[in-house]
């Protein structure tokens, strides 16, 4: 697994913080820079979408990477400034899915194809409504990818994303990350992966957590 940044770590404590103690926490967040992209992707839902991580900023300078969940809306560019989003959270077979493509592929990405398959998958995880099974071949299922070779089992981006998303039916491990749903009712809603704490790490997090709560109620007392 890789090991997160510390602004990676901070924001990480910042999502857990504001989970904790608020069910509508927000938090304000810019577009960065674009990433990992450099895939060009068309789907049922984009045509020539330049697609793959994105790099987003929050009010506190924590650097962090999401993926886009939703195609309905475009992103917010770093020219519009901060945008509030909303945490949230993935139920059902979604959030099973997305813990089992997360365990079982992030820490593996590297390049810039990696990034759009991976992207892909996410998209697939979302947007497709069908009961048939995760594959992202043309015309297969209500989200699938377009153009040249995408009806192919054996193009190299069709195989690559259903490799993906093989591996996330398939994972029965533990969840390696906390995943949270950003949402905005204007721009794209967005999922933001954290590392799960090592057993010790965890302790120590929640010793700070409950000290915020802690001091929290004591500004509320006074």
């Amino acid at each position: 697994m890789k090991t997160p940044t510390l602004r990676q770590t901070a924001l990480a404590l910042s999502l857990l913080a504001m989970s904790a103690f608020s069910a509508a926490a927000t938090l304000d967040i810019k577009y960065g820079t674009a990433g990992t992209l450099g895939q060009t992707i068309s789907t049922s839902d984009t045509q020539n979408y330049l697609t793959g991580r994105m790099s987003y900023v929050d009010s506190s300078n924590n650097s962090f990477y999401a993926y886009c969940v939703e195609l309905a809306q475009d992103y917010a560019p770093a020219k519009l400034g901060f945008k509030t989003y909303t945490l949230a959270s993935f139920d059902g077979l979604q959030a099973t899915l997305l813990q089992g493509l997360f365990s079982s592929s992030y820490a593996g990405l590297s390049s810039a194809t990696d990034q759009a398959a991976f992207q892909t998958a996410v998209w697939e995880i979302v947007q497709d409504t069908s009961t048939t099974g995760m594959s992202v071949v043309n015309g297969s299922g209500s989200f699938y990818l377009t153009g040249t070779g995408s009806s192919d089992p054996s193009n190299p981006l069709v195989t690559q994303v259903n490799g993906y998303l093989t591996a996330a039916v398939q994972y029965q491990g533990a969840a390696q990350y906390s995943l949270t749903k950003l949402t905005n009712a204007s721009y794209q809603d967005l999922v933001v992966a954290t590392a799960v704490p090592e057993p010790g790490s965890f302790s120590l997090l929640m010793a700070g957590l409950v000290g915020l709560g802690f001091m929290a109620r004591r500004r509320l007392a006074g």
